[in-house]
């Protein structure tokens, strides 16, 4: 059975090459890949621009919404920008975008001690108050994700069970079954939808530089969108983000994006195992290790001193 993310093709680079040269008026001189996501493959061309191409048929459509949400988008933080649109290729089966690259390294690839997590904490937490503020996407009754969630995330640790440490899988396990699902009752907002650190991007100077890949986007609870931060860095960074994006999250709010980042952590892990990338697993783990040495996986409704 093949995998979720399995591509329903591959390209080889002089292909990419073929199919930009008859479809844009780029010379195109240089092709890298840049990464291999779940739903695109994502080349760098020429070291200037980024080209994403949809793996499976179903996932362009979601390029294609991306492509409106982005040009109603409107952030003072860099976001992509699509000045290549190529809707019914020649040569090719699927639609494709590219835009500038953006500067800068993602967050999954920093340690929070080189940076001052508290920094980029803030300034998410702006570029958070300004999206939140933005009614960009289709309404939708009010939910907790995270209740949809859980199932899926108890059989996925039970998968890395022999991976991580066994402190963790049972700290793990006992918190996802301690969740309490909630009934929001604030109003849900337009959201990011998957802002883990991979999407985050941060400069030389250890300022935030950008947020990409928005294929995602959707209503939703806001809390959402504070959990890949929360995963990466613990309590502190998310503290500073709500501080400046003048909220002060109650205890059911903490235990939601928190249980929320360790699903995906959990996620991330299997996701490593099965596609055989070692570094993602060494990641999540530290992660989880982390947040447990701070002492913030005893009590996932406890708030920050």
């Amino acid at each position: 059975m093949n995998e979720p993310w399995a591509p329903e093709y591959r390209l080889q680079l002089l292909e990419v090459e073929r199919i930009l040269s008859d479809n844009t008026e780029l010379d195109v001189k240089d092709v890298v890949v840049l990464d291999e996501g779940w739903d695109f493959f994502c080349y760098l061309i020429n070291e200037t621009f980024v080209f994403r191409f949809p793996k499976r048929r179903a996932e362009a459509e979601r390029l294609i919404e991306e492509k409106a949400f982005l040009a109603k988008l409107n952030l003072t933080t860099k976001t992509p920008h699509f000045d290549f649109w190529v809707d019914r290729p020649v040569g090719f089966h699927l639609p494709f975008a590219g835009y500038p690259l953006l500067s800068g390294t993602p967050l999954f690839e920093i340690s929070k001690v080189d940076v001052d997590p508290n920094v980029i904490g803030s300034q998410l937490g702006q570029a958070l108050r300004e999206l939140h503020a933005q009614m960009l996407t289709p309404s939708r009754p009010r939910h907790d994700p995270v209740a949809e969630w859980l199932p899926g995330a108890q059989n996925e640790l039970e998968n890395i069970a022999d991976v991580i440490d066994r402190s963790l899988f049972e700290a793990c396990g006992t918190l996802l079954t301690s969740y309490q699902p909630r009934n929001p009752s604030e109003r849900h907002v337009t959201t990011h939808g998957d802002l883990h650190a991979g999407h985050v991007l941060v400069d030389e100077q250890g300022q935030l530089a950008g947020i990409i890949d928005w294929t995602d986007a959707h209503t939703s609870n806001r809390y959402t969108d504070f959990a890949g931060l929360w995963a990466w860095g613990g309590d502190g960074p998310v503290m500073a983000a709500f501080n400046r994006y003048r909220r002060v999250p109650t205890s059911a709010d903490w235990a939601q994006l928190r249980t929320q980042a360790i699903i995906d952590v959990v996620e991330l892990i299997d996701f490593g195992i099965r596609s055989e990338d070692s570094s993602l697993v060494a990641t999540g783990q530290g992660w989880l290790r982390d947040r447990q040495n701070e002492g913030v996986l005893d009590d996932l409704y406890a708030e920050p001193d």
